[in-house]
């Protein structure tokens, strides 16, 4: 499907959010559109338009009757025959959905993970600590948050898979700021998910599994009004799982890191007062926030500042833009350990509305346990070389190299 054509309107920021300036200024790209009075920019590449401000986000985010996901999160428009999930749907679908993952998602399934990452962060860490050197974002940052998601499935991987799958999630993620997926490989973990499910089933009917094994006896077995997801929704929903929950989760982690690394002051505040991790976790997220945005369609003619939208306009919300907003965060792009952590919480890194992120307890989890064992393992902690920025996916920000070097 072809939505309505924009254009763009004087007043308006031009900008190609697929562009080399763009990726490397995008701070400043956002800084001047709060600056110049009018958070609203137009990008001809992809013709779509995108709004920055935090108090047009939230107010849009929270009118799920005019801002739909139905046309789904990219820029490309999602089939109306597609069955989306969650991020991808609107009420009552939604609704429904959300109360069904909720179910499995709860806070004694997330903590019941925490054993289980702390032993692997550990025992990554063991495995390079005698070097006193190693690539941080190879070594921990891109395997843990798909370990974790392969645990939620109940399986376990080899690193060669977890490579070919974090290759594949990122083209994928890639795709999100083009017109059209036509032409996009099959996700690699479509095969795999679908064998994995129709396992899953054979062993629940046999008796072997209990239905709360994992995530997949869950959402089989789990009921709301009667009705039970069905199998093209519980793959859609994993596959969703393994984009969202593992590329952004590795990319805040490292940036979690080089953050600190970057910031000396704030970086000896938290070694001298650990009760800081928290905000050190969530002010990262504000200032580097994963995802640059996801997109809404207008359900009907809409005025938004000085844009006139036709109904089925394709209008990006700018999370990261949104978190650097100076009427809502002081001095926006400095990172800074002596904010009020409620006030940082305002910050869009997990989206707003009823489409925030589900998994956004359990990323959270894994930075805290993350963060404490580098405090706690790697004294001396420095940068040991370039740092790489991930640029194959232009919808997230973040590094794809991060070398550290620490006292032995």
């Amino acid at each position: 499907m072809a939505g309505p054509k924009t254009h763009a309107i004087p007043g308006v920021a031009e900008i190609d959010f697929n562009s080399e300036h763009f990726l490397k200024n995008y701070k400043q790209v956002y800084m001047d559109l709060h600056a110049g009075g009018c958070p609203f920019a137009h990008s001809s590449e992809g013709d779509f338009y995108a709004v920055a401000a935090h108090k047009e986000i939230v107010e849009a985010c929270v009118r799920a009757d005019q801002w739909s996901s139905k046309f789904g999160p990219g820029l490309g428009y999602q089939p109306p025959e597609t069955p989306g999930v969650l991020v991808s749907v609107d009420p009552p679908e939604h609704t429904f959905e959300a109360r069904l993952v909720g179910k499995a998602f709860s806070k004694t399934y997330f903590d019941s993970f925490i054993p289980g990452i702390r032993a692997f962060v550990n025992g990554k860490i063991d495995a390079v600590f005698a070097d006193g050197r190693c690539d941080l974002h190879e070594t921990l940052s891109e395997p843990l948050p798909l370990w974790v998601i392969f645990q939620m499935f109940g399986r376990a991987t080899d690193p060669a898979e977890m490579k070919a799958f974090r290759e594949g999630l990122l083209y994928g993620v890639g795709q999100m700021l083009r017109p059209s997926n036509a032409g996009t490989p099959p996700n690699p973990a479509t095969h795999f998910l679908a064998d994995h499910l129709a396992e899953t089933r054979r062993r629940l009917a046999a008796g072997e599994a209990e239905p709360d094994e994992n995530l997949l006896t869950r959402f089989i077995s789990s009921e709301i009004g009667g009705r039970r997801l069905t199998d093209e929704k519980i793959l859609g929903f994993c596959s969703f799982l393994l984009t969202a929950g593992s590329a952004t989760t590795t990319i805040l982690l490292s940036n979690l890191v080089h953050r600190l690394l970057t910031t000396p002051d704030q970086f000896a505040k938290l070694r001298a007062d650990r009760s800081l991790v928290p905000l050190a976790i969530e002010e990262c997220l504000r200032v580097d926030a994963p995802v640059h945005g996801l997109f809404r369609t207008n359900n009907q003619p809409t005025r938004l500042g000085p844009l006139e939208l036709e109904p089925d306009t394709k209008v990006m919300m700018l999370w990261a833009a949104g978190s650097l907003d100076p009427t809502v965060f002081p001095d926006p792009t400095r990172f800074d350990l002596d904010r009020d952590i409620d006030q940082v919480r305002k910050h869009l890194a997990f989206g707003y509305g009823i489409h925030i992120c589900r998994g956004a307890p359990l990323s959270r989890i894994e930075a805290q346990l993350f963060l404490e064992a580098v405090l706690d393992r790697l004294p001396g902690l420095r940068l040991d070389g370039e740092v790489v920025p991930e640029t194959r996916a232009p919808v997230l920000q973040g590094i794809r190299k991060l070398p550290v070097a620490w006292d032995v």
